[in-house]
């Protein structure tokens, strides 16, 4: 066991050490994320899955992009410039701004969508384990009952009086 733990232990460290060679050839930070199988993944595990991916979508709902002070690192037409692109990004900004809140208000929507929708689905499963516990009980008491019946039969087809019972040896 112990030399199994060491070879897993070599192997992650050789690993690792690609990747880290994979970053040097990149030249940067790899940052593409590969998608889980989700079919793999237990129930717990999707729901904490789930979880996070809500909350990151929610972070991310805002489609505008990030408004960045605008310089130039030109001296003498620097400024120029920058009134420019100040000017342009502004008017431009307005008109955007008319699509992109449609298209927020539309993100945003779509996840609560997604959320209610994922709350049903955990009602109705909690729901479908009560239905199934009950029909298990029912099940049990027609099992109870049918043992009774079948007694009863028996009782009657004997000609004896069900309500006595079965009759016990007297002793003296």
């Amino acid at each position: 066991m112990a030399q199994e733990i060491q070879r897993l232990k070599e192997e992650l460290d050789r690993k690792r050490k690609e990747i880290e060679d994979i970053k040097k050839l990149a030249n940067k930070e790899i940052d593409r994320s590969f998608p889980p199988n989700l079919e793999e993944f237990s129930e717990r595990e999707l729901e904490s899955y789930i979880a996070e991916s809500i909350a990151s979508i929610k972070t991310e709902i805002d489609t505008r992009p990030a408004k960045e002070p605008i310089t130039s690192h030109r001296k003498f037409i620097g400024r120029p410039i920058v009134t420019l692109k100040r000017f342009l990004l502004q008017s431009l900004a307005d008109y955007n701004d008319l699509f992109l809140d449609k298209q927020i208000r539309f993100n945003r929507q779509s996840v609560d969508l997604y959320q209610a929708l994922l709350l049903r689905t955990k009602h109705n499963k909690e729901r479908m384990e009560q239905i199934q516990e009950q029909i298990s009980a029912c099940e049990e008491s027609l099992v109870v009952l049918k043992a009774k019946l079948e007694d009863l039969r028996t009782n009657l087809e004997q000609g004896k009086n069900p309500d006595e019972g079965p009759k016990l040896p007297v002793k003296d």
